[in-house]
């Protein structure tokens, strides 16, 4: 077995809210005979794996993790005509990066979201009106039950919102996945801060290149800055009926809404918690809400992970009893 295990390693450097105890072991992967012998290891130490990517949508337990962490650490970006495969190792923002200067659309809105390919591919990532599960053509798959390689098309990654067949089988560990996009393409510049930042930069008719420039600008403006430690989003939008939004309406005139088509409408998490809660900037030491974006908690140095959540059940609790609405942690808790 040439793959190098680790001992007693502290994951908190490993994630970007900079929380959480030690990994009993610990495995860097850089390719699929890696990950193999990283799980032939698990199994002769009896013990549970966790698949770590960039640690951006992941809050760990002050107690750390009893088994193996494997970090994902294949690279690789392909290019064939109009589709991109990128290893599930790779910083998702690279794939957007490269994808762009290739002048392939599709993914630009989700420029600068934090993470690896893999993560974005399990979580279905989304931002701006553009959802990973659009342009994903296929997903490769290492199935620990089989030990072997499968081939997942779109229909049978069963994406959905934040979800996917990856996230709840949790024998299959992602490999790399291929994005099909398009050599033209139409902005999708809906959302208001967008729209505001064509407006004022008086751009009427953007370029790929342009609507990355905008998503990124929006996105530094609104995301902390290191040091402070950050797993992103907290909590998912939640999606309520269409009465339930006509009573919220009724109650909460400026509520933030988008309507899903299938009498459904998806709510501003962040709205709630920033209008309805009052939450944004408040503190419990050193964990806190982001004072420039309600969904986002922090850590201002010191935190744990158990004052993080601590904080969070503070917020559902305030939300659930104003408005009814029950959120939904989005990061994945390990």
């Amino acid at each position: 077995m040439s793959i190098h295990i680790e001992e007693q390693i502290s994951l908190a450097p490993f994630t970007t809210m900079r929380v959480g105890g030690n990994a009993r072991f610990f495995a860097r992967v850089n390719d699929v005979d890696d990950l193999n012998d990283a799980i032939i290891f698990a199994r002769e130490k009896s013990v549970p794996i966790f698949i770590l990517g960039g640690g951006s949508n992941t809050l760990v337990s002050g107690d750390g993790f009893p088994g193996l962490v494997i970090k994902i650490e294949i690279k690789g970006i392909t290019c064939e005509d109009n589709r991109v495969t990128a290893s599930a190792g790779e910083m998702w923002d690279d794939v957007v990066r490269d994808a762009v200067s290739r002048n392939l659309w599709g993914i630009e809105n989700l420029s600068l979201v934090p993470g690896t390919v893999g993560g974005a591919v399990a979580q279905n990532i989304g931002a701006y009106g553009v959802e990973a599960r659009e342009t994903i053509f296929s997903v490769l798959a290492f199935d620990t039950e089989t030990m072997q390689i499968k081939t997942f098309s779109r229909d049978e990654c069963e994406f959905d919102y934040r979800e996917s067949f990856f996230k709840k089988n949790i024998n299959l560990i992602i490999v790399s996945a291929t994005f099909e996009l398009a050599q033209h393409g139409t902005p999708r510049a809906d959302y208001e801060d967008v729209k505001k930042y064509f407006e004022d930069n008086e751009i009427s008719e953007p370029t790929l290149s342009e609507i990355r420039d905008a998503i990124v600008a929006i996105r530094t403006k609104k995301m902390p800055v290191p040091p402070i430690g950050t797993a992103g989003s907290f909590f998912k939008n939640p999606v309520v009926s269409a009465q339930k939004y006509e009573s919220l309406k009724n109650e909460f005139p400026e509520i933030k809404a988008y309507d899903q088509g299938d009498n459904t409408y998806k709510l501003s998490a962040a709205w709630l918690i920033d209008h309805v809660g009052k939450w944004r900037g408040a503190r419990r030491g050193d964990a806190g809400v982001h004072e420039k974006q309600a969904l986002i908690l922090v850590n201002y140095g010191n935190a744990s992970a158990e004052e993080v959540l601590s904080l969070a059940r503070e917020i559902k609790n305030d939300i659930n009893e104003k408005t009814g609405v029950t959120l939904e942690e989005e990061v994945v808790m390990m």
